[in-house]
């Protein structure tokens, strides 16, 4: 058994933690009835982005702050039926802070970042024709400072956890910009 001596601080080690986990997004709000008028079978679902989120949090000094290291990678699921062609991808890396409130085991996060991304969307509308002709074909990107915000609750076991969120990011540029929001479900681990 040992005491700490009078006058001794106990050291708490604060490690850094990873996470990986699956990425939700969704970009409703960019809608304008542009691609619908332009394809007569129009969506079969609304737009929606599956990905991989990848995040290294460092802790700092104080036990409410964090510092947060990451990137992102995108890939629209959408289809259309008929004449048309649609994609849409993309991704970045960004770093920021991680405000938080709670304890060792369960608690609340959020996060403010930063970074470079860049989304790309591709649109080509077929004429109906032996030999289909392209009529139209768009190609809007955005690349160039963004930010990325985000809220959720973490748990942990161990070293080992789970860290849901809500998140939104903005990617913007001189072409065009998207804003998109959804969830990230990330394990974690704390090395």
């Amino acid at each position: 058994m040992s005491f700490p001596l009078l006058g001794q601080e106990v050291q708490n080690i604060k490690k850094i933690q990873f996470e990986a986990g699956y990425a939700y997004h969704m970009n409703n709000l960019n809608e304008d009835n542009y691609l619908n008028s332009k394809s007569p079978a129009g969506l079969i679902s609304d737009r929606k982005m599956n990905g991989l989120e990848l995040r290294f949090i460092i802790p700092t000094k104080s036990d409410h702050l964090d510092l947060t290291f990451g990137m992102i990678i995108e890939k629209c699921l959408d289809e259309y039926l008929g004449t048309t062609d649609y994609k849409l991808n993309g991704g970045g890396v960004y770093a920021g802070i991680s405000p938080k409130i709670g304890g060792k085991y369960f608690g609340i996060t959020s996060l403010m970042a930063i970074g470079i991304f860049s989304y790309k969307e591709y649109f080509a509308y077929y004429s109906d024709s032996a030999i289909p002709i392209i009529d139209i074909y768009e190609k809007k990107a955005s690349f160039g400072l963004g930010a990325m915000s985000s809220i959720g609750i973490y748990a942990r076991i161990g070293p080992v956890g789970i860290h849901p969120q809500v998140q939104a990011i903005f990617s913007g540029g001189n072409n065009t910009s998207f804003l998109f929001y959804g969830i990230v479900m990330p394990l974690t681990i704390q090395f």
